[in-house]
């Protein structure tokens, strides 16, 4: 018994990266900061993003940090995307943007505490304004994988 249950464990840990490659929707995402006006905790990583082929969007519904707030959603379609960030690029360039709230950044201890998982989308609002989304998450390589391919938009990573 022992020794099937250490078998299905090796075997369900092995398989789930493959599992991985094929989401298209991630539910444990941080909100840091961008054009969208709403207030979250540093500590809540309730924010979901879905990608969507059939009609083809990019669905970001943001929690806030009040309980009794309703849920923020952004949807963007692919045409719509200026730019995909990743890394400290993505903070920088989500920066640049006009009306563009982020918080202050911590600073890193000569570059080991640095965080690198960030995640920017630079879009055009329908009235022809640029927007921006900051997004921290432990998977963001797969998510802009996923972005790459439904925009055709290049990752950009450089700082």
């Amino acid at each position: 018994m022992r020794r099937a249950l250490t078998y299905f464990v090796v075997a369900s840990a092995l398989c789930t990266p493959e599992l991985a490659a094929d989401r298209k929707s991630w539910n444990k995402i941080r909100y840091v900061g961008g054009t969208v006006a709403v207030k979250t905790s540093p500590y809540d990583w309730n924010t979901t993003l879905t990608v969507r082929t059939n009609p083809d969007s990019i669905e970001v519904t943001i929690a806030p940090a009040t309980g009794f707030a309703p849920r923020q959603t952004v949807r963007i379609k692919p045409a719509q995307v200026l730019a995909l960030l990743a890394g400290p690029a993505a903070w920088r360039k989500v920066g640049e943007v006009d009306g563009t709230h982020l918080p202050a950044k911590a600073p890193a201890l000569f570059g080991l505490l640095q965080d690198n998982g960030f995640l920017g989308i630079v879009y055009q609002t329908e009235d022809g304004k640029r927007a921006a989304l900051l997004l921290d998450s432990y998977f963001s390589f797969k998510i802009l994988q996923i972005l790459h391919a439904v925009t055709g938009k290049p990752v950009e990573d450089s700082p």
